[in-house]
């Protein structure tokens, strides 16, 4: 069952001896607690006894998940990240996934202006929502929210800005409503995750 399993338990008992009599059960317990513990790699004491450590073959981990994103997600996640041509760990990086649904990290949406950056912020409430649904839609809120957080958000202008990017970004843009992305949006939301995984914009 455990490797140099025997020796290791003529060692215990053999150091149980030398205890007090009342203390001898105790001791075994412990002793033998400890040998199990570093068996099955919950327990590393800084020294072995030779018994134990020579030739002992490496603890046998739990598998550690490759990433925080949920199982659920993960395939878009790795064929987006495949597609745009960056690691897994760097698209993953933009998102925070302690809250259900996930979201995006603090980041710096690149723009000239507030109504680039307001379209930008669409095109990544959009690719959010791919990630977590497959669809390529942007929440209304969720982008009015990005947009405050981004100190882009233009009360007066905030639609007309958005509408500016109707039928090159998006299929269309009504207040209120989701805004699809058309297929260049798409082309365009995903260089935008690409040079934000880079750290800059294109």
């Amino acid at each position: 069952m455990y490797k140099n399993g025997e020796a290791a338990l003529d060692r215990i008992l053999a150091l149980v001896e030398k205890c007090p009599k009342e203390l001898r059960e105790k001791c075994f317990e412990v002793l033998l607690s400890g040998y199990v513990q570093m068996e099955v790699g919950t327990f590393k004491p800084t020294t072995l006894p030779p018994t134990i450590h020579v030739g002992q073959q490496p603890s046998l981990q739990p598998p550690q998940p490759e990433s925080n994103i949920p199982q659920a997600v993960l395939p878009r996640f790795k064929n987006t990240a495949k597609r745009i041509g960056v690691g897994l760990e760097k698209l993953e990086a933009l998102f925070d996934f302690n809250t259900d649904p996930f979201g995006l990290h603090a980041l710096t949406v690149p723009g000239k202006n507030k109504a680039e950056k307001t379209r930008s912020v669409a095109l990544l409430a959009a690719a959010r929502s791919y990630l977590a649904t497959g669809a390529w839609s942007a929440d209304w809120q969720e982008v009015k929210s990005l947009c405050v957080d981004q100190n882009c958000y233009d009360l007066a202008n905030y639609s007309m800005n958005l509408k500016k990017g109707t039928g090159t970004l998006f299929k269309s843009v009504e207040p209120g409503k989701p805004i699809e992305l058309s297929s260049g949006g798409i082309k365009e939301a995903e260089k935008l995750l690409k040079a934000l995984t880079e750290g800059g914009s294109e």
